[in-house]
C-alpha cells in the first residue's frame, strides 16, 4: 500500500504510466486463471473480454448498472425510433434479491432506474422462475428490463443464487446479468468448491473483493467483463489532452473508460506483490483455513444447547443466535 501510494501514479492511460495498465493487465488475468473463471474474461485471449480492479464491490456493481442502462436504451431507440429517450429512460427496470448488499440497490438509486428486490426462497436463493414471473409482469406494464444483479455469498447468510436459471432468463429477455461474489468469489480458486462457479460462463460482468479472502488492503475490487466494449461505448470521453498514439492498440486498455473516477490508483502492484509473496498455494491455503475455523466454530455452536444456527454454515461464515426471544440475542 506504502509503495502503491509513494510512487504517486495516476494511471488514466497507458501513456501516463505503462507500467501501471500493463501490471494490471497481467495480474488480472493471473487472478482470473487462479478462479478458473471463463477463458473469455481474459485479456491474453483474443476477444473483447478482459478484467479491471475497482475501489469496491460497490463501484463495480455501479459500473455494470451504468453500462446496462446505456446498452439498453441504445437497443430500444434502435427497435422503437417513435420513443423519445427520456420516455424510454422512464421505462427502465432492473432487479436483484432482497438478499442482496445495500450497494446494488443504491446503484439503482444513482442510476436513476428503479432496482426491484425480488423474494429469496426459504434458504435465502434468488432463482429464475421468480425473475420471470417479475420480468413479465413488468413488460406487461410497459417497463423494460436492463438488468440482474445476483448475488454469490449474501451479506446475511453467504446464500449463493442460482446463477444458471437467472442466466436462462436474462438470455431470454435480452438481460445483463451481473454476478456481485464480493465475499465469496475468494472460494472459486478450490476444487471443493467448483459448484459456486456454475453459470458464470453465461454472465455478462462479476466482481470479488481482493481486500476480504486475498490479503490484500483495501481498496481492490476486481471486476470482469464478457464485452468490455458495452462499458467502453457507455462512458467513453475523449478530449484531446487524453489523446495518445498507442490508443486502441490490442492489450493496451485505457482503464479509464472501464470506470467511474478518471484518475486511478497503482492497485495492481498490491495484487502483484501479494501473489509473488504467498503464492497460489498459499491464499488457498489461507482461504481453506478460514472455511477451517468457521468449521470448528459451528461444532462449538451445535454443543451448546443455548445456541442455534439460522442457516447453514458458508465459507468462512455461520450465523447462529441465542434460543428463546430476541431480547436474549
Amino acid at each position: 500500500e506504502m509503495l502503491a501510494s509513494g510512487f504517486g501514479i495516476i494511471g488514466f492511460s497507458w501513456i501516463c504510466s505503462p507500467a501501471c495498465t500493463e501490471l494490471e493487465v497481467v495480474v488480472m488475468d493471473w487472478l482470473a486463471k487462479f478462479l478458473h473463471l471463463p477463458q473469455h474474461f481474459l485479456h491474453e485471449v483474443e476477444g473483447p473480454g478482459g478484467g479491471v480492479i475497482q475501489g469496491s464491490a460497490s463501484e463495480a456493481v455501479l459500473v455494470a448498472v451504468l453500462a446496462a442502462r446505456e446498452q439498453a436504451v441504445r437497443r430500444v431507440q434502435h427497435s422503437h425510433p417513435e420513443l423519445t429517450e427520456s420516455e424510454i429512460r422512464g421505462k427502465l427496470i432492473a432487479y436483484s434479491s432482497d438478499q442482496s448488499n445495500s450497494c446494488i440497490e443504491k446503484a439503482g438509486v444513482l442510476a436513476a432506474m428503479p432496482i426491484k428486490l425480488l423474494p429469496a426462497g426459504d434458504d435465502f436463493v434468488l432463482r429464475g422462475d421468480t425473475l420471470k414471473q417479475a420480468i413479465e409482469r413488468d413488460v406487461a406494464a410497459g417497463l423494460i428490463p436492463v438488468i440482474c444483479v445476483a448475488t454469490l455469498g449474501t451479506t446475511g447468510t453467504c446464500a449463493y443464487d442460482d446463477i444458471e436459471s437467472l442466466a436462462s432468463i436474462c438470455e431470454e429477455k435480452s438481460v445483463w446479468l451481473h454476478v456481485d461474489a464480493a465475499y465469496a468469489g475468494g472460494a472459486f480458486a478450490l476444487e471443493e468448491c467448483s459448484e459456486l462457479r456454475r453459470g458464470l460462463e453465461r454472465v455478462d460482468s462479476l466482481n470479488f473483493n481482493l481486500h476480504k479472502f486475498m490479503l490484500v488492503n483495501f481498496d481492490c475490487a476486481a471486476m470482469w467483463l464478457r464485452d468490455a466494449n458495452k462499458v467502453i461505448d457507455s462512458f467513453n470521453v475523449d478530449r484531446i489532452y487524453l489523446k495518445h498514439k498507442h490508443e486502441g492498440q490490442t492489450q493496451i486498455p485505457d482503464f479509464r473508460h472501464w470506470q467511474i473516477p478518471l484518475g486511478r490508483r497503482f492497485r495492481a502492484l498490491k495484487v502483484w506483490i501479494t501473489f509473488r509473496t504467498l503464492g497460489a498455494e498459499g491464499l488457498r491455503a489461507h482461504i481453506r483455513k478460514h472455511i477451517s475455523l468457521a468449521g470448528q466454530f459451528e461444532d462449538l455452536v451445535k454443543a451448546d444447547e443455548r445456541f442455534e444456527l439460522i442457516a447453514p454454515r458458508a465459507l468462512g461464515l455461520v450465523c447462529f443466535r441465542a434460543k428463546g426471544d430476541n431480547e436474549i440475542t
